[in-house]
């Protein structure tokens, strides 16, 4: 069993951040985010609590050759990948991070921190409807991450299925569902409906943008804001490698600012979004990887943060649509998938013999 130190709330997430000055652009505010104190020098598996683990990309150890991720049978199967980890460093993927290749391009559904030499079978959701054949017979680095709404839409139904106790299941249809309203917001087509298709075509246009939001030195994080609201948090809990994912994050959230206006928030947004962070408490499920998955719901937000030896490794908080927000943007309310039904079921069938 875990100890407290594995046991977080909003609150003592919040307190270990701090806001760094508005960058803004067209309709979007972004609050660069920076953590309290000093990550220190040592490996964490000697080091004392406060030291935080170390890890490495998903992007580094694919390109050094690290790791390793197919199919799980040569048949393959939608919701699962194979991971195989073989250095001796921990990789932290997160949700929405694409793999491009094999028979079909997958997006991890939780963020997931995978341990030292190890193979790991890893839920994923499919991001490219039409394809179903070898591409390649393993999986590259995508270089993008689920856009926002894609990303949200995973989100809501994966938190359903884990306080369900369905485990880690996204709704496929409604991610491949969000994925064709993305093509239509953007203009965008696929011959095989993969998101990737959207992301190449705007390229350009997200690059011009992204200009504006430079990494700083130091940063861990980003809160962004579209217009008057705060849709979205990400934080990392070591610089180096919240470097290498600064523009995957932001190219997820910038991608409706080329097809929605508005003026950008200010200070005052992004620190009552905090606020509604802070008020959370956290429900924690085991992580298919290292640690715990603490989620958090409520105040109109939805959230999680993967906690290994008593850090917040990763957090994702999002705005579900509270009093500024948009009614397509609310979670479902036609019940849960046939996966959280199903589950059920199998759990009152237990419980009846």
């Amino acid at each position: 069993m875990p100890d407290q130190h594995e046991v977080i709330d909003g609150a003592q997430l919040v307190r270990e951040l701090r806001l760094g000055e508005r960058q803004a652009e067209g309709p979007l505010a972004v609050f660069p985010i920076f953590a309290n104190g000093s990550e220190g020098a040592g490996d964490d598996d000697t080091a004392p609590r406060r030291r935080r683990p170390r890890y490495i990309t998903l992007r580094q150890a694919l390109a050094e050759g690290r790791a390793v991720v197919t199919e799980v049978s040569e048949g393959g199967s939608v919701p699962e990948l194979r991971v195989v980890n073989k250095g001796d460093a921990r990789i932290l993927v997160l949700d929405g991070e694409e793999l491009r290749g094999a028979k079909q391009n997958r997006v991890l559904s939780t963020a997931i921190l995978i341990d030292r030499f190890t193979t790991l079978v890893v839920p994923v959701s499919c991001t490219e409807q039409g394809r179903w054949s070898y591409a390649s017979r393993e999986f590259a680095e995508s270089e993008i991450l689920a856009e926002r709404q894609v990303r949200y839409a995973m989100k809501t139904s994966v938190d359903a299925a884990v306080r369900s106790g369905a485990g880690v299941h996204a709704d496929q249809g409604r991610v491949w569902s969000e994925v064709e309203a993305l093509h239509g917001r953007q203009g965008t087509r696929s011959g095989t409906s993969a998101m990737r298709d959207s992301y190449e075509a705007k390229k350009n246009d997200l690059d011009r943008m992204l200009a504006a939001f430079p990494l700083v030195e130091g940063q861990t994080g980003v809160l962004v804001l579209h217009g008057a609201r705060a849709v979205g948090l990400d934080l990392v809990s070591r610089t180096p490698q919240y470097a290498e994912l600064h523009d995957k994050l932001l190219r997820s959230y910038a991608f409706e600012a080329l097809v929605r206006g508005g003026e950008p928030g200010d200070r005052p947004v992004a620190e009552a979004f905090l606020e509604r962070i802070a008020a959370l408490p956290g429900q924690r499920f085991k992580s298919p990887g290292l640690g715990w998955d603490v989620r958090f719901e409520g105040g109109g937000v939805l959230g999680s943060a993967l906690v290994y030896r008593g850090h917040a490794v990763h957090a994702a908080f999002f705005d579900v649509g509270g009093a500024s927000g948009s009614a397509d943007e609310r979670p479902p309310q036609s019940g849960p998938s046939w996966r959280i039904a199903d589950a059920r079921e199998r759990a009152r069938r237990r419980q009846a013999h």
